[in-house]
């Protein structure tokens, strides 16, 4: 496939993506990298066994939590690596796009700042209390060591979402984030995301725990995380877990310290695991990977199967690996946390927390709604 590129420079990269509104799209910002890549118009949905990485400058993947979709919030959502007609990408040497199609004129913007007035429909912390009890059951019957659950919240807003505006503010809010959004049809999904599943490279393969939590109103917070207990066994299981998982198909594995990360809200411990591997592609990694027990629980097939009975909610593409693959094959895979589904006038806000035998149903309660800051924050 041939693309042209061209040289464009736009005071604010949504311009872009503000541009092909009725268009599948996705937009990417890698704050590693200091990247922005967006993708607008479906070119097609790739073969990832016959048609070939380099025919494409990026390709955009995401697949569902689980493999299969009840319902119809995210029906046609994930399970595909899709290229695109048109691509901007913004980094610190260059502004330009890719096309396989007629140019367009990319007029300038102006995004206003924005507050939605949103209706909440009622949460009920007693079902909470109910889910959480029944994970309890599960450890007690010996099933399993961890498990995440999530909550999902509903909301109406009086007027159309203004997307553009609550990228905008995820940008801004979250600096340390990769911030996307994935239009398909009426629908979209978008958050900031801290997390990265798998990160290719070349050979070079690196992946995050990040498991443990405390919000920044605690005072010493961080310091206070690096020595609980709790946390530090919820979150070295999650180590643990992707080592093994790593240590299957790499030929080596190092582990890292275990650090602070810090957000806008809260403090995560991460460890960051490097590994090296020259056979497997960047979507080979990411099935053997996901869900970590950051995500799904430990051991992972129990803890799936008890989610599946027991969230009231579907997951969709929550929780689940999405991000972008380049023309060699390296790449990003994050996982789709601090995240939000738009339909029409509601919005789906996502937030989880890893329970263990010794967690508290109010203090992980708690912990989801500091987590769902950062999607309420940017309307």
């Amino acid at each position: 496939m041939n693309y042209i590129k061209i040289n464009l420079k736009l005071n604010n990269p949504l311009a872009f993506w503000a541009n092909f509104s009725e268009s599948e799209r996705f937009f990417w910002f890698d704050p590693q990298k200091e990247t922005f890549v967006i993708g607008c118009e479906r070119l097609k949905a790739i073969d990832l066994e016959h048609d070939k990485f380099s025919d494409y400058p990026y390709l955009f993947h995401s697949q569902t939590f689980f493999d299969d979709i009840k319902g119809e919030l995210w029906e046609n959502f994930g399970g595909e690596t899709i290229a695109f007609k048109h691509y901007f990408v913004v980094n610190k040497e260059n502004s330009y796009t890719l096309t396989c199609d007629s140019p367009r004129e990319i007029p300038e913007i102006t995004i206003p700042k924005f507050k939605h007035q949103l209706t909440e429909k009622a949460s009920d912390f007693s079902a909470w209390q109910e889910l959480f009890y029944a994970i309890q059951k599960n450890f007690a019957d010996g099933k399993s060591r961890k498990i995440v659950a999530s909550r999902e919240l509903e909301f109406t807003s009086q007027t159309s979402f203004e997307l553009e505006s609550i990228i905008q503010n995820l940008l801004d809010n979250n600096p340390n984030a990769f911030i996307f959004a994935y239009q398909k049809g009426k629908r979209i999904f978008l958050g900031a995301s801290p997390e990265i599943l798998v990160q290719k490279e070349n050979d070079q393969l690196l992946s995050y725990a990040l498991a443990g939590t405390f919000p920044k109103t605690m005072e010493n917070a961080g310091q206070k995380l690096l020595t609980d207990p709790k946390n530090l066994l919820e979150h070295d299981i999650v180590v643990q877990k992707i080592k093994r998982n790593l240590l299957e198909k790499a030929e080596t594995v190092t582990v890292g310290t275990t650090e602070l990360m810090e957000l806008k809200n809260v403090y995560h411990l991460r460890t960051i695991l490097s590994a090296k591997n020259s056979e497997l592609s960047l979507i080979d990694w990411t099935k053997q990977l996901h869900p970590t027990p950051a995500l799904g629980g430990e051991p992972r097939h129990e803890a799936l199967k008890f989610l599946r009975k027991h969230e009231n909610h579907e997951r969709g593409l929550y929780a689940a690996p999405l991000g972008l693959i380049d023309s060699k094959g390296n790449g990003t895979m994050i996982v789709g946390i601090r995240s939000a589904l738009i339909v029409d006038k509601k919005l789906y806000a996502y937030a989880g927390c890893g329970i263990i035998p010794s967690s508290d149903a109010l203090e992980e309660f708690r912990e989801t709604k500091v987590k769902l800051k950062t999607i309420l924050e940017a309307l």
